[in-house]
């Protein structure tokens, strides 16, 4: 079994699956989701089939399919494959940081890219 980087303190789940594809590569599983999930979200427990649901069925198609850049920076950073400092978010959460928006779905509003209400 491969080597799993580990999420760093306060980095968004989008940031993380960016910077591990990157690094590792995908290998056609939620792996790199998984170990996300375990280290900083443990009571997201139906993470890997929400993101089947909005198109995600590895690590790689989380972050084309239910996940896209929306910051100058992201979007550059993407494109460049250059890292990208994570804005942070609160332990526990699969939400996105301010440079991600995550496509709600079945459960999250009908399978529109949609930012978070006040």
């Amino acid at each position: 079994m491969p080597a799993v980087l580990e999420p760093v303190e306060h980095e968004c789940l989008a940031c993380y699956l960016y910077r591990a594809v990157c690094a590792q590569g995908c290998d056609g599983t939620h792996l790199s989701l998984l170990s996300y999930r375990d280290a900083s979200a443990p009571r997201a427990t139906a993470i890997d089939r929400k993101m089947q649901l909005l198109g995600g069925f590895c690590d790689c198609e989380v972050l084309s399919n239910a996940i896209r850049p929306i910051t100058r920076e992201a979007i550059q950073a993407v494109d460049n494959d250059e890292n990208l400092v994570c804005k942070g978010v609160r332990r526990g959460t699969i939400q996105p940081c301010e440079h991600w928006l995550m496509r709600r779905g079945v459960q999250w509003g009908g399978g529109q890219f949609r930012r978070r209400s006040a």
